[in-house]
């Protein structure tokens, strides 16, 4: 049984891609943060940070029991990496980007706190969920695509053309250092 991952920084656009990209290539919807809810998988929560705290191996075992129950493939939402546990096999993982900016405004539309909205403009500024798939899966299952000014359609069929022709990415595709640094915004990010 295959699973596709599709991981990036909150707000990049997982969901609609994931549930588009589940359709397209007729799998599952799997959305991580459903899990949680559910408490198919335990979590603590970190009042400091006020989010959940997931333990990864139990997120890999869930997700190969569910797997189990499927007849389909999997497409996940997350944006964490973990292990998976046979029977799944990770075809790719699909890394989503957006420019800190255009991130920035999709995060205070969602109204969360500054505090929050920093902590992912790092990570997503110092390619956080990049290297941990990288770490995790290897250069040879990921591919980085740019939301940035992308509907989630044209996402999609970016990631469908990157499954059918096995594309491999061999290192990193967006710069967002190089960019905020050109566009003189790097000190608003990392001041």
């Amino acid at each position: 049984m295959t699973a596709i991952l599709v991981t990036g920084t909150p707000g990049a656009g997982k969901t609609a891609v994931s549930r588009l990209l589940a359709k397209a290539v007729q799998a599952r919807y799997v959305s991580l943060a459903a899990l949680v809810e559910r408490r198919e998988i335990d979590y603590m929560y970190d009042r400091h940070r006020r989010t959940r705290v997931v333990s990864l191996k139990m997120v890999g075992s869930s997700l190969s029991s569910l797997a189990m129950r499927s007849e389909r493939g999997l497409v996940i939402d997350s944006h964490l990496t973990f292990e998976l546990v046979p029977p799944l096999r990770l075809e790719r993982t699909f890394v989503l980007r957006c420019y800190p900016p255009v991130l920035e405004q999709r995060l205070e539309r969602k109204h969360w706190s500054k505090r929050k909205i920093r902590e992912n403009l790092l990570a997503e500024i110092l390619d956080i969920c990049l290297w941990d798939a990288v770490h995790e899966y290897g250069w040879k299952k990921i591919f980085e695509i740019d939301t940035t000014n992308k509907r989630s359609i044209r996402v999609v069929q970016s990631a469908v053309r990157a499954l059918e022709r096995k594309r491999i990415q061999k290192s990193i595709r967006v710069h967002w250092l190089s960019r905020l640094r050109r566009n003189r915004l790097l000190t608003r990010y990392l001041a």
